[in-house]
C-alpha cells in the first residue's frame, strides 16, 4: 500500500483541505478578469507553510475556469531583466506545449524582442542583461501577443509566481511587473498575476510604495484549523488500509499546531510504522523522536545556520522558559557572555522579522510549538 502522505516542502498533498477564505477571494478575482478588471493578489506565509499548494490549487481552478496559467519560481537575482525573461520563457514554454503553430507565430512577432531572443537562443544572463534594456515594455508586448493569439480559446491569462522573496530588488522588480501588467490592463488584455513570498516580501516597504503593495493584495497564511488539519489527515486514509485511533489523530493536530508541512511529516512515518494496519499512541511514541530529527535534518538544522550564534542563543533562552528582557538578559550574559546591548538589538530584530512575539506583559515567546521543543536541546 502506497504511503498517500507527502512530507517535503512544495509537494502537492494527498488531499488539499482547508484555505476557504483563500480560495474565495481567488475565485472572485477570477471573476473580476473576466468581466475585464484583472485583481492580483500575493499569498503570504512562512516557510512550508502551504503557499506552493495553493498557487497549484488556484492554478487547478483557474485552468477548470477557462484559463490559460504559467507559472514560475521566481529567479535568485536582482535584474529586473532576468527576471522578466523567466517569466516570458516559462509563458512561452506553456504555449509551445499546448499550441505548437501558435507559438511558431508568437514568436516570430516577438523575434525583435530581447527577452525572446534570449529565450530563443538561450543566452547567459549577464547577456540577457545587456540585450534587454527594456523589460517593462518586453513582457507587455509579450503578454499582447499571446493574448491575441489565445484569446479565441481562453478566457484569461493566469500569471502564478512562486518564492517572490528570493529576487534580490523585489522593489525595482515588482514595480517592474506591476507596470507591465497595468498597461496590459489598459490594453484590455485579461490577465491576472499571483505571487507568493514570506513576510519579508513586503518588508521595509516605504509609505511611497503602498499602492505597489496594495496591488499585489496580501493575503497571509497561518495554519490549518482543527477541522481542516483533521481533514487532512482522515481523508487520505479513507483509501488506505491504515487507521489512526481518534487520540492519534487529536495529538497530530495538537502537536503540529496545523502546520501543514509538520502535518504531513507526522502522518508520513505513523503510516509507515503502523501495527497490523493500525496507528496507536505506542506507535506514535515510539515514532516521535526519530519525526523530529527528521524535521530537524530537514528544516531546523538549516534555519539554525541562518539565525547565526547570537540569535539562536537567545532563542534557546526563550525555550526554556524564560520570556521576560531582563530574565533573557541575565542567563544571556551567565551561560554565553552575550552584552545586554546586543541582546536587547537581537531581540527587537526578531521581533520585527516574526521570529519571536511580545505580549502586553513585554514576555516574549515563539509561535512554533516543537522549534521551541527543538530549540531545547540545542545547548
Amino acid at each position: 500500500m502506497n504511503n498517500p502522505f507527502k512530507p517535503g516542502s512544495g509537494l502537492y498533498p494527498p488531499h488539499f483541505a482547508g484555505r476557504n477564505r483563500e480560495l474565495k477571494i481567488f475565485r472572485n478575482k477570477l471573476k473580476q478578469t473576466i468581466s475585464g478588471t484583472p485583481m492580483h493578489m500575493s499569498i503570504i506565509g512562512d516557510w512550508a507553510s502551504g503557499k506552493t499548494s495553493l498557487l497549484i490549487r488556484f492554478k487547478e481552478i483557474a485552468e477548470k475556469e477557462g484559463f490559460f496559467c504559467s507559472v514560475s519560481i521566481a529567479p535568485q537575482t536582482d535584474s529586473s531583466a532576468v527576471f522578466v525573461g523567466t517569466l516570458i520563457n516559462n509563458i512561452l514554454n506553456e504555449v509551445k506545449k499546448r499550441h505548437t503553430s501558435t507559438y511558431n507565430k508568437i514568436l516570430d512577432g516577438l523575434k525583435n524582442i530581447g527577452s525572446v531572443q534570449a529565450f530563443s537562443f538561450g543566452i547567459s544572463s549577464k547577456e540577457l542583461e545587456k540585450k534587454v534594456q527594456t523589460p517593462q515594455y518586453d513582457l507587455k508586448i509579450t503578454l499582447n501577443d499571446v493574448w491575441s493569439s489565445i484569446k479565441d480559446k481562453y478566457r484569461g491569462i493566469l500569471i502564478l509566481i512562486d518564492d517572490l522573496d528570493t529576487v534580490k530588488n523585489e522593489k525595482e522588480i515588482m514595480l517592474t511587473l506591476r507596470n507591465a501588467l497595468m498597461e496590459a490592463i489598459m490594453d484590455k488584455i485579461r490577465v491576472m498575476c499571483v505571487v507568493s513570498g514570506t513576510e519579508k516580501l513586503f518588508e521595509g516597504f516605504e509609505k511611497a510604495h503602498a499602492p505597489l503593495v496594495r496591488f499585489f493584495e496580501p493575503f497571509a497564511l497561518g495554519n490549518l484549523s482543527n477541522e481542516e488539519a483533521e481533514e487532512a489527515i482522515v481523508t487520505p486514509l479513507k483509501d488506505s488500509n491504515v487507521v489512526f485511533d481518534e487520540p492519534v489523530t487529536v495529538k497530530i493536530i495538537k502537536t503540529t499546531q496545523g502546520q501543514p508541512y509538520y502535518l504531513q511529516e507526522f502522518c508520513y512515518y505513523l503510516f509507515n510504522n503502523a501495527v497490523d494496519g493500525k496507528v496507536t499512541m505506542n506507535v506514535y511514541d515510539a515514532s516521535y523522536s526519530n519525526i523530529m530529527n527528521d524535521i530537524a535534518t530537514k528544516i531546523w538544522n538549516q534555519r539554525i545556520q541562518q539565525l547565526g550564534d547570537t540569535n539562536s542563543k537567545l532563542l534557546y533562552i526563550i525555550s526554556t522558559g524564560k520570556s521576560r528582557t531582563s530574565q533573557i538578559e541575565d542567563d544571556a550574559k551567565k551561560k554565553f557572555g552575550i552584552a545586554t546591548g546586543t541582546v536587547r538589538t537581537a531581540l527587537s530584530r526578531m521581533q520585527r522579522e516574526g521570529k519571536i512575539e511580545k505580549n502586553q506583559r513585554g514576555s516574549y515567546d515563539i509561535s512554533d510549538a516543537l522549534f521551541k521543543e527543538y530549540l531545547k536541546r540545542l545547548f
